[in-house]
């Protein structure tokens, strides 16, 4: 999957490249030969999760793919902050004949970066360190939401509506009990989904929390939803937007397109069994 995903990435750089300049003629020069493809990656002697990229090749636009996303920067600084094995940066460059790839920096971690998870939002949404926390879709088997009007909103930009489970029968959704999913800071960054409801969409995989953007994304696994509404999401694998995220409550925005979504009302195991 991963090699798809990089493979993807550079297929995207070739087709942005062929739609900003499409000119009547053109000749392309002789690629690079790989040999003259530099650059270095250089970990850091106080963080062994940083790492430094370099492009050393003279003349040549840099596409840098690592495993938290993609760079055209000459220089720059990534932060891989959980354990990987056989992990790899790869280095593309454009020159005048092409795209030339060098051969990849592979590299293992072994520790958590815990200043990077120090957020609260890393806290709200595990527990910590060392933690786990459950949580659970805000709708039980008699269709009552514990803390939100419903389990899930519709929106779109510049306005929302939140009605109760029993206003949207329409909705198809169904009452009952859809399981767990839990997020966990013990060893990397794990993501468990136990859906009740809809055992397919059951899994186990890992998940990346962007504070600074109030983003979510979970890989090899989803986040617990259905199959009425839920089908409609454009990519359940996607980057998720966090509305809002407290020690017991969460909700994420899940796109349709980008004039139509739903956000997911979920609350903690704890909340539902207390309340």
């Amino acid at each position: 999957m991963n090699k798809i995903l990089k493979l993807f990435s550079i297929l995207s750089l070739v087709a942005m490249m062929f739609a900003a300049c499409t000119p009547d003629e053109y000749e392309l020069q002789a690629p690079l030969d790989k040999s003259a493809v530099k650059f270095s990656v250089t970990r850091s002697e106080q963080n062994p999760n940083v790492f430094y990229l370099n492009s050393e090749t003279s003349g040549a636009q840099p596409y840098w793919v690592t495993p938290v996303g993609t760079s055209i920067k000459m220089k720059d600084t990534i932060n891989i902050p959980f354990p990987a094995t056989a992990a790899e940066i790869l280095y593309t460059v454009e020159s005048p004949g092409g795209l030339v790839t060098a051969d990849p920096y592979i590299f293992d971690i072994t520790t958590i970066d815990e200043e990077y998870v120090s957020d609260p939002m890393w806290s709200n949404l595990t527990g910590g360190i060392g933690n786990s926390k459950t949580w659970v879709l805000d709708l039980d088997a008699d269709g009552v939401s514990k803390y939100f009007a419903g389990p899930f909103y519709f929106g779109g930009p510049g306005w929302e509506w939140a009605p109760a489970f029993s206003d949207i029968p329409w909705a198809g959704v169904s009452a009952g009990d859809y399981g767990t999913m839990t997020f966990d800071l013990i060893g990397n960054a794990n993501f468990t989904c136990d859906n009740k409801m809809f055992p397919e969409l059951s899994g186990t995989g890992t998940f990346m929390l962007f504070p600074g953007k109030s983003e979510l994304i979970t890989y090899g696994a989803e986040v617990i939803h259905d199959h009425a509404q839920g089908d409609g999401i454009a990519n359940w694998n996607a980057k998720m937007t966090i509305k809002t995220l407290t020690a017991d409550q969460m909700q994420l925005i899940c796109y349709k397109d980008p004039n139509n979504w739903l956000t997911y009302n979920y609350i903690t195991k704890d909340y539902y069994d207390s309340h």
